[in-house]
């Protein structure tokens, strides 16, 4: 039997208990996101560890947990994580690989219609109620996140606009219409970053093509923009900005407390069902790992 340390916080009761019957060390399951020092802490000298994406896997991390032999990411983001520097210690990795982003998108279409119906805290274009039906909506990146955002908008029947480095013919085909990036931030009314984590896509010039009035969502995790773009953007008047927690703690701390800026502490993805399947799958690689080290 191994020693398994666990620094991701989702997993379920029940696989919960499926690892710790794998693991030859009483293993205490963290409640909420480790703080970066107590995660070198947790893990000590466990040779296994699962970790969240907001974990960061770098050569000082690893220095101080020399024992580790495979590191399972409950994720899919591998941002946070040197490669190489496993690759070097020989240490294996596996990750999750999820095309069923539905829970995302819904999340943010909760935030998004409650905003331009005036049901929470924030109303955009005040004084005026509105529907979501025909306002414009760019979508920047049609992977998994992109295109359960195009699914939810074209069933609100707005004008669906995407930027993408490969044309996507299919969805063209169903109403998703193709723009290039200026275009797209100079037609949407509603601006969707789904990109890769932490892959910047906004600088300083492409915000100021964002028509006043805007609302941009960002449904990727990390930083895709520039911070003094976005800072200089979102002071104007009636331009809104919606960020989960993939946006990680650091902007949240740096953005949360602008006017207009709808910041939730929750994870879009986040849901039980989608925790079950995120168990489901970090047993199945542990198992595969175990598997083949035997």
């Amino acid at each position: 039997m191994h020693k398994i340390a666990v620094l991701d916080y989702r997993l379920l009761p029940e696989v919960q208990d499926k690892i710790q019957e794998l693991a030859s060390n009483k293993i205490e399951f963290p409640k909420m996101r480790l703080p970066r020092d107590d995660q070198t802490k947790k893990t000590g000298d466990a040779d296994i560890v699962l970790i969240s994406p907001w974990d960061i896997i770098d050569t000082s991390y690893l220095d101080a947990c020399p024992n580790l032999k495979y590191i399972g990411l409950c994720g899919t983001s591998t941002a946070n994580i040197d490669l190489d520097a496993l690759f070097r210690r020989n240490i294996s990795f596996s990750n999750i690989v999820s095309s069923n982003k539905e829970p995302v998108a819904e999340f943010f279409f909760m935030q998004l219609v409650a905003l331009i119906r005036g049901a929470g805290d924030n109303q955009w274009k005040k004084g005026e109620t509105h529907e979501l039906a025909g306002i414009p909506i760019g979508i920047i990146g049609l992977g998994a996140i992109g295109k359960a955002v195009a699914r939810i908008a074209l069933a609100y029947k707005m004008q669906v606009y995407y930027f993408s480095p490969n044309r996507k013919s299919d969805w063209e085909d169903l109403g998703v219409s193709y723009l290039d990036k200026n275009d797209l931030l100079k037609q949407s009314a509603v601006t969707v970053l789904c990109s890769p984590s932490n892959v910047e896509v906004l600088n300083n010039s492409e915000f100021e093509l964002i028509q006043p009035g805007s609302i941009l969502i960002q449904a990727c995790g990390g930083s895709p923009f520039s911070k003094d773009g976005f800072k200089n953007w979102v002071s104007s008047d009636n331009n809104y900005a919606i960020f989960d927690m993939s946006a990680n703690e650091n902007n949240y701390k740096l953005f949360k407390d602008i006017p207009r800026v709808i910041f939730s502490r929750d994870v879009a993805g986040d849901t039980y069902e989608s925790n079950q399947r995120r168990g489901s799958r970090v047993l199945e690689n542990l198992h595969h790992f175990l598997k083949h080290i035997q």
